[in-house]
C-alpha cells in the first residue's frame, strides 16, 4: 500500500508521489491489515452489545414514536398482505420491507432483531470507511484508524438503536462509495460494468431516503473531471453509472405502484420538505418553525396520528400537507389529486414563489443552513442527542463527536493530494459537498448530517497519521498549516454565530413518558410528563397524555381535569372528547359521558370509539333504536367495519333476539379477534 503504479497521464515534469509512510508514517503489512479490521470488527461489537444491553433496560427501547411508528405501521401492513395505497406513495417502501423481513423472522423478538441487525450494519459501515480510508491514503493504518474513529462516535450508535433508515441508508451508501473507489481503478470492458452497478447501488439507497439522488450528479462531474487532462473517449465511462441508475429505477418504480396510483421512479416527499426548510418563517432546522406550520392542522384536529377510517398512525407532515393541498386546490375550483407527485409539485411552487417574494431573507436563511451543518451541535430532529446523551452511559463515554471529526478532516484533504490520480479524493470530497447540498437545501438535522459522518470519519484517520507524522519529524511549516486549517473549523463550528436557540427537552421527557406509559410504568411515565409540563405547559398532546396516565393510576378526578384543560388548548379534538367520555362514564356521570360522547362524533374528523361509547351507554340503558343508529352513522364512516364494531352490533342483535344474526356476526369478529368479543360483552355490562 505505501506505492502505487505509475501514472501515466502525469506530465512527464511532474515530481514522483512521495511514499505514503513519509505522510503517515509506518504502515500495516497485508496481514497486519487484516488483524486490524477484525479487531475493529471486535472494538465495533463489544461496543454494540455492550450498549444494546444498557438500551434494552430504557423504556424506550423498541416502543416507536412519529417516524418510527410509521415505518412499524407499514412494516406490519406488508405482513398483513394489505393494500399500502392508503400510505399514498409519501415514502419509499425499502425500510418497510427490512422491518417486516426482520419481524418475520424474529417474531416476538421482531423489534429486538432489527435494532440488532442495524448494529451490525454500523460495524460493517465502519469497516467500509477503514477500507476506503485505506485506499483514498495508500495507507492501511490510516483507513483503520478512520474506521476506529467511527466506531467510536456516539451519534452513529445512537441511530443504529433507532428504528430508523439511517443505520441501512448508510450503509448502502457507503457500500456504494467503496465500489466507486474500486471502480475508478479499473479500465475497460469491467470498467463499464462496474459503474452500471455503482448506478444501480445509489439509486437502492435512494428507495430508504430520497436525498442520496443528489449524488447522481458524480457521474457527468467525475467524466468531465478525466476527460480534461486525457481527452480521451474512455473518460465517460463513469457516465454508464446514470445508465445503472435508471436500470434500478424501474423495477422499483414497479414496487411503488402497490402504494401509488401511477408509476413513479422514485417516492418521497420532497416537495413539502422543501416549503418547511425554505418558506419565509423557516429557522434552517426542524424544530419550532415546523411546529409552527402544524399548529393550525393540530388545532382543527385534523392532525390525529390515527386514521379515523383505518385506526392506523398516519405522518403528520403527510396529513397536513394532503390537507392544505386539497383545500388551497377546492378554494380555487380546481379538483384536487391524490397522486403524491401532484401534491409535490404543489408544495415545490409554493416554496419558489415564497423565495421569488423575499430573495434577501431567504439567502440569509441560505448562509444560516450552510453553517448549521457544520456546526459542533446536533441539531435535533424527533429525539435530541444531548437529551439521550445523559440517558446512556455508552453514549457518553464514545470521544468522537462531529468536532473532532471536523478539525482533522482538512488535515486529511491535504494528505490526499499528494498521491496522483486524485480520483478517490474527488469522489470522496464530491459525496460529502453534494450530500451536505442537498441538506441545505431542505433543512438541516442531526438524521440528516449523519451520513456525512463516514466521509468525515475517512478523511480524519488520514489526517490525524499526517499531524502526528509531522510532529514526530517537526516539520513546523506543516504543523503551521495545519493547525491553521484546524482553527478555521474551530472558528466555523465552536462559536453560535447565528444565536441559534435550541429547544428545550420538554419533548423528550413527553417522549419517554410515553414509552414508559406503553409499558405500564405509569409512576415513571406521570414524573416525566410532568417534568415536560414544567418546561412546556401550553403542550396540549402532553396535557392529554398526563390525563391518560392518571386514568391508568385510577385517579379519575384528576385525569378529567386534564381532559378538559386538554379542551382548553385544542377544543375540537375528537380523541379528548372521547378521553373525557370515558372517564365521566367510570365517574358514574352518565350524562356527561354522553354528551363528551356526542362531541367526539361531530368533530373533523371524528373519533371512532366515541360511537361505540355511545353505543355502550345506550345499549345499557335498553336504547337499541338508538345503539342501532350510532353505530349506522359508524358504519358511514368505515366502509369496513372494525371487528369491535361487528361486536357492539352483534351485542345489539342478540339483545333484539336475532340469534341468527348474531351468532354471524361474532363468529366473524372472533375470526378476527377473539379478545374483541370478549371485550365488548364486558364493556357493556360495566363501564
Amino acid at each position: 500500500m505505501n506505492s502505487k503504479p505509475a501514472d501515466k497521464s502525469a506530465a512527464p515534469s511532474d515530481p514522483p508521489d512521495p511514499p505514503a509512510c513519509a505522510i503517515f508514517g509506518r504502515d500495516l503489512s497485508a496481514a497486519g491489515f487484516q488483524k486490524a479490521l477484525v479487531l475493529l470488527v471486535l472494538l465495533g461489537l463489544g461496543l454494540r452489545l455492550a450498549f444494546f444491553v444498557e438500551h434494552a433496560h430504557s423504556p424506550s427501547f423498541g416502543v416507536p414514536t412519529l417516524d418510527q411508528k410509521y415505518y412499524d405501521t407499514v412494516a406490519k401492513m406488508l405482513l398483513a398482505g394489505e393494500d399500502l395505497h392508503e400510505l399514498h406513495g409519501f415514502r419509499p417502501l425499502l425500510y418497510p420491507m427490512f422491518l417486516a423481513a426482520m419481524y418475520q423472522l424474529g417474531g416476538a423478538w421482531g423489534v429486538d432483531l432489527a435494532l440488532f441487525v442495524q448494529h451490525l450494519m454500523g460495524i460493517a459501515t465502519g469497516v467500509i470507511v477503514a477500507l476506503m480510508g485505506a485506499r483514498l491514503f495508500r495507507h492501511r493504518l490510516s483507513g483503520v484508524i478512520g474506521g476506529a474513529l467511527f466506531m467510536l462516535a456516539p451519534l452513529p450508535l445512537f441511530f443504529e438503536g433507532e428504528l430508523l433508515i439511517e443505520p441501512g441508508y448508510v450503509f448502502l451508501i457507503f457500500l456504494g462509495l467503496w465500489l466507486h473507489l474500486r471502480t475508478a481503478e479499473t479500465t475497460g470492458w469491467k470498467s463499464a460494468a462496474l459503474w452500471l452497478l455503482c448506478g444501480g447501488l445509489t439509486v437502492l439507497a435512494s428507495q430508504a431516503r430520497a436525498n442520496i439522488l443528489v449524488f447522481l450528479a458524480v457521474y457527468p462531474l467525475f467524466a468531465a473531471w478525466r476527460w480534461w487532462p486525457a481527452r480521451k473517449l474512455s473518460a465517460g465511462l463513469p457516465l454508464l453509472g446514470l445508465a445503472g441508475a435508471l436500470g434500478m429505477m424501474i423495477p422499483w418504480g414497479i414496487i411503488n405502484l402497490k402504494q401509488a396510483d401511477e408509476f413513479h421512479l422514485v417516492t418521497n416527499a420532497g416537495g413539502v420538505n422543501f416549503y418547511l426548510g425554505n418558506r419565509h418563517t423557516a429557522d434552517g432546522m426542524f424544530g419550532q418553525d415546523v411546529v409552527t406550520a402544524l399548529s393550525d392542522l393540530s388545532l382543527s384536529n385534523q392532525s390525529a396520528a390515527v386514521s379515523a377510517s383505518t385506526g392506523r398512525y398516519e405522518d403528520l407532515v403527510e396529513v397536513w400537507a394532503r390537507a392544505v393541498y386539497s383545500a388551497d386546490l377546492r378554494a380555487q375550483g380546481r379538483a384536487p389529486e391524490t397522486d403524491p407527485k401532484a401534491i409535490s409539485q404543489y408544495w415545490t411552487h409554493r416554496t419558489l414563489a415564497e423565495i421569488q417574494a423575499d430573495p434577501a431573507t431567504w439567502l440569509r436563511l441560505l448562509a444560516k443552513k450552510s453553517w448549521l451543518m457544520v456546526w459542533h451541535r446536533e441539531v435535533p430532529n424527533n429525539k435530541d442527542f444531548a437529551f439521550v446523551l445523559g440517558e446512556y452511559f455508552w453514549l457518553r463515554v464514545l470521544p468522537v463527536r462531529w468536532i473532532v471529526l471536523l478539525l482533522l478532516a482538512p488535515a486529511g484533504i491535504w494528505a490526499a493530494t499528494r498521491f496522483r490520480p486524485r480520483d478517490g479524493l474527488f469522489i470522496v470530497l464530491a459525496y460529502a459537498g453534494l450530500y451536505s447540498a442537498g441538506n441545505v437545501a431542505f433543512f438541516i438535522c442531526d438524521r440528516y448530517r449523519y451520513p456525512v459522518w463516514p466521509a468525515l470519519a475517512i478523511l480524519a484517520g488520514g489526517g490525524l497519521l499526517a499531524g502526528i507524522e509531522m510532529l514526530r519529524r517537526r516539520r513546523w511549516r506543516g504543523v503551521a498549516g495545519l493547525a491553521a486549517g484546524m482553527a478555521l473549523m474551530a472558528a466555523l463550528s465552536l462559536p453560535n454565530w447565528f444565536g441559534v436557540q435550541l429547544p428545550n427537552f420538554a419533548q423528550d421527557y413527553f417522549f419517554r413518558s410515553s414509552a414508559s406509559y406503553a409499558r405500564g410504568h405509569f409512576a415513571e411515565a406521570l414524573r416525566d410528563v410532568d417534568r415536560s409540563l414544567t418546561l412546556d405547559a401550553l403542550n396540549a398532546s402532553a396535557v392529554e397524555h398526563r390525563g391518560n396516565i392518571l386514568f391508568a393510576l385510577n385517579r379519575l378526578p384528576e385525569a378529567r381535569d386534564a381532559f378538559v384543560r386538554t379542551l382548553n388548548l385544542i377544543p375540537g379534538n375528537s380523541g379528548v372528547w372521547n378521553n373525557l367520555g370515558v372517564t365521566e362514564e367510570r365517574l358514574g356521570a352518565t350524562n356527561d359521558a354522553l354528551a363528551a360522547f356526542q362531541r367526539a362524533t361531530e368533530c373533523r374528523p371524528p373519533n371512532p370509539l366515541a360511537f361505540l361509547g355511545m353505543a355502550f351507554i345506550q345499549i345499557r340503558a335498553g336504547q337499541l333504536d338508538a345503539a342501532t343508529a350510532t353505530l349506522d352513522r359508524l358504519a358511514a364512516l368505515q366502509p369496513n367495519p372494525s371487528p369491535a364494531a361487528l361486536a357492539v352490533r352483534a351485542i345489539v342483535e342478540r339483545r333484539r333476539g336475532h340469534s341468527p344474526q348474531a351468532d354471524q356476526l361474532e363468529q366473524r369478529v372472533r375470526a378476527r379477534d377473539a379478545g374483541v368479543m370478549d371485550w365488548a360483552i364486558d364493556r357493556v355490562t360495566k363501564p
